[in-house]
């Protein structure tokens, strides 16, 4: 692979837009907000110039990083959480886990050793010139940020050798591994094999991670198909089929009702705050762009083109 310096593509993609002794040299930490999302977590929000310096990252070396395509779901183009579900329509017997504070414990040492590691088709040809800095541009006190460009990809690419040997496991078991961003889902014929699957998980993340990523107890869960069988917001019926929430498509249609129809109602809806409700809305219509295509078409129908694809091109802004 032809390689070039990090200067050269830097100015091929920015044109001299953005000075390239600030990407090597400006003060990160004046380029993004600090939002208080929980009592003990927070979103960071970059402003324009480091958006477009996390574009700059994730084109040259982000989408280079290695990672299971296999098992991985998330942050991929062309891939979306309703394919993750498929992968287990079949099955009879669910464990579902999440991974605790999942980017908050991805640590500065953690991405450097990955991108070292699994950085291998990377096309910047003085890499280890600047690795530090591009630490100091995707990482906040020393961890991953939720709210980053970067952060997604990068956690994919951190968590590969786990996703390997999971996934190894899995084949020899007859059991079926996905995994969506820090959401964990492994599926069996028989609720017996999947007993004891949670303590092997555990115990691969601590194998690999030393302690900085474990699973979160209060969200690991282990059902069968008879009961309702709820995977990243979708469920899977018991005659195999993957379809959304059917509480989450009548929250949607309500909103949608309402925005058209009845703004004051829209309003107490989304505790009188158009802003969000707007941009909640919009999440929604996304999420069922990315889940659920045939079900937009019939939202486009009942709700009119112009209106829900209004929703898809204002998340796109």
């Amino acid at each position: 692979m032809t390689t070039k310096p990090v200067q050269v593509l830097f100015d091929a993609m920015h044109h001299g837009k953005y000075e390239f002794g600030d990407f090597l040299h400006g003060d990160v930490a004046a380029n993004y907000d600090s939002i208080l999302i929980k009592k003990d977590r927070r979103m960071y929000r970059p402003n324009k110039k480091l958006k477009a310096y996390h574009a700059f990252i994730n084109t040259f070396l982000c989408e280079y990083l290695d990672l299971n395509g296999r098992v991985v779901y998330s942050y991929r183009k062309g891939i979306n959480p309703h394919q993750a579900v498929d992968a287990h329509a079949l099955s009879r017997a669910f464990f579902q886990t999440d991974i605790l504070n999942f980017f908050g414990n991805i640590d500065r040492d953690m991405v450097r050793s990955t991108i070292i590691d699994r950085g291998t088709r990377i096309p910047i040809a003085d890499l280890h010139v600047h690795l530090e800095r591009i630490l100091d541009l995707t990482t906040v006190n020393g961890s991953l940020p939720v709210g980053f460009s970067t952060s997604p990809l990068i956690s994919n690419a951190c968590l590969t050798g786990f996703d390997h040997e999971l996934e190894e496991h899995c084949r020899r078991a007859g059991l079926t591994y996905t995994r969506y961003a820090d959401d964990i889902v492994i599926s069996a014929q028989s609720r017996e094999v999947l007993k004891d699957v949670g303590s092997t998980v555990s115990e691969l993340l601590a194998q690999h991670f030393q302690g900085r990523l474990q699973l979160n107890p209060s969200k690991s869960k282990l059902t069968t198909v008879g009961r309702k069988v709820k995977i990243l917001g979708m469920i899977i019926t018991p005659s195999g089929q993957v379809t959304v929430d059917m509480e989450l498509k009548k929250r949607i249609e309500v909103l949608l009702h309402f925005y058209i129809r009845n703004k004051e109602k829209f309003l107490d809806a989304v505790q009188h705050d158009m802003k969000a409700g707007v941009e909640q809305l919009g999440g929604y219509v996304n999420y069922i762009n990315a889940a659920d295509k045939p079900y937009l078409e019939k939202l486009r129908k009942k709700y009119g083109s112009t209106v829900i694809d209004s929703f898809l091109h204002r998340s796109a802004t």
